[in-house]
């Protein structure tokens, strides 16, 4: 094989690795968007679950209220009846006394559907409080993991960058401006294998007698008749 294809081959395998390392930092800040967001989910489904049982406790206290009221108002009804000679005022009382008994028999059923209600909604908040919980510390460790990852990636990124430029100062200019190019063009990889003998391992098609006898030989620089990737013999 010839010292120039060897080293592109080499150059490729280190283009490789630096695309996957700056790949995987660019996507640092997307998984950190994605834990942040259902963080966020979380943290707002809590709050409105202890929003949603402090709204039960507000109208179960005014339903406290409105009984009172009510008890309050029985109470003076009854003084008035107690004191009053007129017979159509005592049944008036009387009327107004049994109402009010039948709306504090009905606030207190309503009151006691809140209170089940209310009981509900604070297992809900509390079983959410704790997901929150195990959710920030998970978020917190996979954060430390980031934090670890990226300067690894990042180390990787300037090692193999400072290989990579010492590298192409080893290559012919003009093998070296053609790799790129192809590289660039196809976006994968320039350099392939012939495969099975006959083919070419990047666009999958068969080469011609003359392109694979010239890949055998190793004599010089040879692309794919179809795709135009550099191919190189691999088979004994």
């Amino acid at each position: 094989m010839l010292a120039s294809l060897e080293r592109l081959l080499i150059l490729q395998e280190r283009d490789v690795r630096l695309r996957r390392a700056q790949t995987e930092l660019n996507h640092l800040p997307v998984e950190e968007k994605q834990i942040a967001a259902r963080l966020a989910a979380q943290s707002t489904e809590f709050e409105r679950l202890k929003q949603q049982a402090r709204h039960i406790e507000s109208e179960r206290k005014q339903l406290e209220l409105q009984v009172g009221t009510k008890e309050e108002a029985i109470r003076k009804f009854q003084t008035h009846q107690a004191q009053t000679k007129k017979n159509d005022e005592y049944q008036a009382m009387g009327h107004e006394i049994e109402r009010a008994r039948k709306d504090i028999d009905a606030l207190e059923e309503r009151e006691l559907i809140l209170m089940d209600q209310y009981d509900e909604a604070q297992k809900s908040a509390q079983a959410e409080s704790l997901k929150v919980r195990e959710y920030e510390r998970v978020a917190a460790n996979q954060r430390e993991e980031w934090k670890k990852k990226k300067t690894v990636l990042e180390e990787q990124v300037k090692t193999l960058t400072v290989e990579i430029a010492e590298l192409q100062t080893q290559i012919p200019p003009a093998e070296l401006s053609a790799y790129r190019r192809i590289l660039q063009s196809k976006g994968d990889l320039a350099i392939v294998p012939v495969v099975h003998g006959t083919t070419c391992n990047g666009c999958h098609m068969k080469l011609t007698q003359a392109t694979v006898g010239a890949a055998k030989s190793g004599g010089k620089i040879v692309h794919c008749d179809n795709c135009g990737r550099i191919i190189y013999w691999t088979l004994p």
